[in-house]
């Protein structure tokens, strides 16, 4: 065979395939894209860091206020047998006072998945997603903290979370009921 028509070819199967990598990329939903940017497991040592109730909603509520860089902060993280996240929407000039509970869970890859399982909206009866959907589009979260309405879940992407000197966190264990939390605390190499 000519190596004209092999170049020719390779030249062929190499424009397909970029091609098809275009068309997957812009095809591909932007809820899997977002929770991708957490799933890099960092590499280096670790050090496991043992917690109480108390001790995590006081850094958590620390990192979600530093985030927040000085605004004053929309939402208030509580732990109890459950996580819950309370904040106030205004609805119609009202505000109503909103209280969203969620089941914690660790993946994998150290990020924290909370999944509602009930909320309280003043008096009103409202649809878990409007709700999440409402706190999603008004309230400015961190770029940690993805908000899936569809789901009815929200994903904090520990890694994502920005720290001195390249440190990450991961979640080892989350159980409430029986408060043991695990965090792995990842220093780089370097």
């Amino acid at each position: 065979m000519n190596k004209w028509k092999i170049a020719f070819f390779l030249l062929v199967i190499a424009i397909l395939g970029s091609i098809g990598m275009l068309f997957y990329w812009i095809s591909s939903p932007t809820d899997q894209l977002e929770e991708e940017i957490g799933t890099k497991t960092p590499a280096g040592n670790i050090l496991t860091l043992n917690s109480t109730k108390d001790d995590f909603e006081g850094i958590a509520n620390t990192f979600m206020e530093k985030a927040m860089e000085g605004k004053p902060l929309p939402l208030q993280l509580t732990l109890e047998d459950q996580v819950v996240l309370s904040s106030e929407l205004t609805i119609f000039s009202l505000n109503l006072p909103v209280k969203m509970y969620f089941e914690p869970f660790v993946e994998d890859n150290g990020n924290i998945r909370l999944e509602q399982s009930s909320l309280e909206v003043g008096d009103l009866q409202l649809p878990p997603e409007t709700v999440l959907k409402l706190l999603r589009d008004s309230i400015e979260l961190p770029k940690w903290m993805i908000v899936k309405p569809k789901d009815k879940e929200v994903l904090i992407q520990l890694a994502s979370i920005p720290m001195a000197s390249g440190v990450h966190v991961r979640a080892k264990e989350l159980n409430l009921v029986e408060d043991i939390i695990t965090l792995e605390i990842v220093i780089p190499n370097e």
